[in-house]
């Protein structure tokens, strides 16, 4: 037997061995790899979220509102075109009446009588074209309007305290379904300057100003828009414009409506 040869073949049969024996270790570590490649590569499932939209967040913030002291009086705002009173109703007293008289604002968008007061508007129904009666709540809440603009508070101003007007005014709103209508409060107008000194029935402009001080801070705590139209109808006396006053130095003249509803227009909460 040749040794040397024997030897040989032991040897090569021992290198193949080793490189069987490597092959086999680089493919075992190459499918350990690859399984926790794919494992780790893996997108966990997302947990269930609720998508809110930025709209929804506003509405979640005004709902949470506890004051509008914040906001008001209503600033400013871009325009509004015409078309925004389609949404609206106007209540109140003979000042509201007049947007109907001049055709301004289509009747059924008005609830008001002359002659109303916050201490009757509760109680006092309105008289409807066909004959019908109905309390101006009751209206409103029937068409459902996105905004309701309400003027009262002139009439038996100084009659009652004005703890006693804002309490009536307090049980108005809280008949007005809010969920679906904004409200916006305006200011009670000035009167001018002959009728503060009126013989028979005087109205004084510093009464109707600390009225509309409570009153603005009535809004503020029933979370209500505020709207200032008294400085804009007054003068550099502080007074109601003669130019923009009926005889009476209290009821508005055609155009001095439309000097309103611009205002109404160009300060709406949120525009």
């Amino acid at each position: 037997m040749n040794v040397s040869s024997y030897y040989e073949r032991k040897k090569k049969n021992g290198l193949k061995f080793r490189l069987s024996f490597v092959l086999l270790f680089v493919f075992a570590s190459f499918i350990a790899c690859f399984a926790i490649y794919m494992k780790s590569g893996e997108v966990p499932e997302k947990p269930d979220t609720e998508i809110v939209s930025i709209t929804e967040l506003e509405s979640t913030e005004e709902e949470e509102r506890t004051s509008t002291a914040d906001i008001n009086p209503i600033a400013e705002s871009a325009a509004r075109d015409e078309s925004y009173f389609d949404s609206c109703m106007f209540a109140g007293d003979s000042l509201i009446v007049g947007l109907g008289a001049y055709g301004l604002i289509p009747e059924d968008r008005i609830a008001a009588n002359i002659g109303m007061s916050v201490m009757s508007i509760n109680t006092t129904p309105l008289t409807e074209p066909d004959g019908t009666e109905i309390l101006a709540a009751e209206k409103i809440n029937a068409a459902a309007p996105e905004n309701l603009y309400i003027l009262l508070g002139l009439n038996q101003l100084g009659s009652y305290t004005d703890e006693q007007l804002l309490a009536a005014y307090g049980d108005f709103i809280d008949s007005i379904d809010r969920e679906k209508t904004n409200i916006y409060i305006i200011s009670v107008p000035p009167v001018t300057g002959e009728r503060e000194t009126d013989e028979d029935r005087p109205i004084l402009n510093s009464d109707i100003d600390n009225f509309n001080s409570d009153l603005l801070k009535f809004a503020n705590n029933r979370c209500v828009y505020y709207l200032d139209l008294n400085t804009v109808l007054k003068g550099s006396d502080g007074r109601f414009r003669e130019d923009y006053a009926e005889a009476d130095g209290i009821h508005f003249m055609k155009s001095t409506y439309r000097i309103m509803l611009d205002f109404l227009l160009t300060h709406v909460y949120g525009e």
